[in-house]
Formats: structure tokens, sequence, C-alpha cells
């Protein structure tokens, strides 16, 4: 691409990516209201939740192949609009059947814009500016994650969650005409589809250690955001009002870290930066567990959150830049492994005792930081060689 149409792909790159944060908790937000309002059990309220997943794994599988072979501008508009229809769907549907369907599309649309965006960004970026814009990226994701709890918390006294589900709809959709205007990257195979090279690219050492990275990564943040708040609560006797809002804080201490990664990858080895960042983690997870104050779960949050936010940039930057010619299928392959661990190690936590939960995270932080520094000096090794 030419370095004149980077920034408006880069914006239409961070507009989705914050779409795809406000898909991704709108479930969570919208979840009590319709308990309250269906008179649903756990049993069938787990099965609704259940469902956002499931599309967003659907959609992580798609987008790779599709977008090497047809190009970007065609499926970004396709996913923002299934995403919008499930909105408004969700916003006025009155069975559970149509509540059902409008999760699903919700959770497809937006498991294709994640992906697709983290493989645009890459393919609009230079080796050297790639992994930190893949940080900021991570940025926007957390504004739309952010935006619409703090529009149900602050206006479900006054309104029904309808409208706001429904605008949020109405604005996804404004961006399908931005996105229309766009000079896109083209289709890097017009002429059918290299199977073979896929199958090979499966087999590589490498790709195989950056995913199974990111497997642990997605998983410990999976359980980080699921269970903290539990562990505080029912594991340190912290009142349910301080543990949620200790959570709210990993969201914001991943916001800080990614926007400061953002510019120290221009500086500083990236195994460095990944390493100091699991070990954060680590002291986060480490004071929650010994200290029993406010100050401590506060901090102890957000340097979790501040230490998680390296391991996706960094991993997925290495990928776009070693799998150039078949950028969207390594992004769809790493990303399905991904959520395929955090679906997977949020199941273990429900095997073991709540109070082992700690131990969990640290293991996940240094299985991260071993299977990365495994690579990392198996690659220098072959370059020596």
């Amino acid at each position: 691409m030419k370095s004149r149409t980077n920034g408006p792909v880069l914006t239409a790159s961070f507009i989705g990516m914050a779409f795809f944060g406000v898909a991704f908790v709108v479930m969570g937000a919208v979840l009590p209201s319709l308990i309250a309002r269906f008179s649903l059990d756990t049993a069938t309220a787990s099965t609704l939740a259940g469902l956002l997943p499931l599309g967003v794994l659907l959609g992580s599988m798609l987008f790779g192949p599709v977008i090497d072979r047809y190009g970007y501008k065609n499926l970004m508009i396709a996913a923002s609009i299934i995403a919008v229809i499930g909105l408004e769907m969700l916003a006025f549907c009155t069975k559970i059947g149509e509540i059902r369907f409008s999760i699903f599309i919700i959770g497809l649309g937006g498991g294709i814009l994640n992906g697709l965006t983290n493989a645009l960004v890459s393919d609009a970026s230079s080796d050297h500016s790639r992994a930190s814009n893949l940080s900021i990226l991570g940025i926007f994701y957390t504004v739309g994650a952010i935006t619409i709890p703090l529009l149900f918390a602050s206006l479900t006294k006054i309104i029904t969650y309808s409208p706001i589900v429904a605008g949020a709809g109405v604005l996804m959709a404004l961006s399908v005409i931005y996105y229309l205007f766009v000079d896109f990257p083209k289709a890097k195979y017009k002429q059918g589809f290299p199977l073979k090279k896929i199958l090979e690219m499966a087999k590589e050492p490498t790709i195989l250690f950056l995913s199974f990275t990111l497997f642990f990564q997605s998983g410990v943040e999976g359980i980080s955001n699921t269970w903290i708040a539990s562990y505080m609560e029912l594991g340190k006797g912290f009142s349910s009002g301080t543990a949620l809002y200790a959570l709210s804080f990993i969201v914001v201490g991943m916001c800080a870290g990614r926007l400061l990664l953002s510019l120290l990858l221009r500086r500083i080895p990236k195994i460095t930066l990944l390493t100091i960042s699991m070990f954060i983690a680590t002291i986060g997870m480490i004071l929650i567990t010994l200290l029993n104050t406010n100050s401590a779960a506060i901090v102890g949050t957000f340097l979790m959150g501040f230490g998680f936010a390296s391991t996706f940039p960094i991993i997925l930057g290495e990928i776009g830049e070693r799998y150039k010619d078949i950028s969207g299928t390594a992004f769809s392959f790493a990303l399905v492994i991904a959520l395929t661990g955090n679906t997977l190690i949020n199941l273990l936590v429900g095997v073991i005792d709540l109070a082992a939960f700690p131990i969990l995270v640290v293991a996940c932080t240094f299985i991260i930081t071993l299977l990365y520094s495994v690579n990392y000096l198996r690659i220098n090794r072959k370059i020596k060689q």
C-alpha cells in the first residue's frame, strides 16, 4: 500500500475495533435486563451468554481466507451490517428465539471485525510500526468495551436497554458509509487459494509457538475478567462493590499499558517488553492474594491489566510480519487457537478450587514468557546458522 492511503485505512480499522468492543461486552450489559424481562433461569441465561463467543469463534475462522481471496472492503462492510442487524434485533425482539439468533450474529459480525481489523492494521503498517499500531488498535477496543457499561450505568434508570442498544447499532451503521470511500488493500490471491501453503503454515513451529502463546494469553485474560471479582469477594472477603470496582481497573490498566506500549515498541526489544509485562501482571496477582486492602485490590488489578496489554500486539505483529502473503489466514489460525484457550482455561477454573485461581494466573504468565522466549531463541539460533 502507498503510505498516503495508510491514514484512512488505519482509521477504518480503529473504528471497526471500537465497535467490536461494543459487540463483545453488550451481552454482559444487557443480560440482567433480559433475565428480568423474560424471567430466565440460570441455565437459559448461560445458554444465551454462550452464543456470543460461539459467533466470535466462527467469525474468527471465516475472515482470514475470505480477505486473502477477496480483499477487505466487502467483508468489512458485510461484518458491520451483520452486527448492526444483530444489535437492532436485540433491541426490539420480543421472543427468546429471536434473542438467541441476534446474540449469535452479533458475535459473528464482531468476530469477523476483530480478526479483520488486526490483519488490516498489520497489512497497512511497515515492519517498524506494525506492533505499535496493533497496540493502538487495542486501545480502541477498550474504548468500545468501556462505553457500553458506562452508558448502561448512567442511563438505565431513565430508559430501557432498547434505545441504548439500538443507538449503538445506528452509529455502527454510519461507519459503513465511511468504509465505502476507503481504498482498502486488495486481495492477495485473485486466482484460487494456496491450500497447500496454508497446510504447510499450520505445521510450522513458529506460528504454532506464537499461536499457543496467545492460547494462554487469551485464557489468562478471560479468567481474570470472569473470575477475579468472584475470587476477591468469595476468597478474600472483599465487598461486592469493591470487587466490581477493582475489576474495571483491569480494563483501565490494559488501556494504559497499550498506550505506553505503542511508544516503547519502537525502542525496546519485544522479548524484553513481554517478559517485563508478564512480571508486572504476576506482581499484580500477588498483591491481591497477599494483601486484603482496597488499595491493594485496585493497584493489583490495574497491574494485571497493564501487564496483559503487551502480548496480543507483540504476537500478532510478528505473525503479520512473517506471513505477509497470507496474513489473513495466519491471523485466523492464531485467533481461533487463542479463543479456544479462553474457553478451555475458563472451564478449568470451574474444575479447580477457586482458591487456586492465583496459581493458575501466575502459571499462565510463566508459560507465556516461556513459549515466547523459546521461539525467540530458536529463531535467533537459525539466523546465526
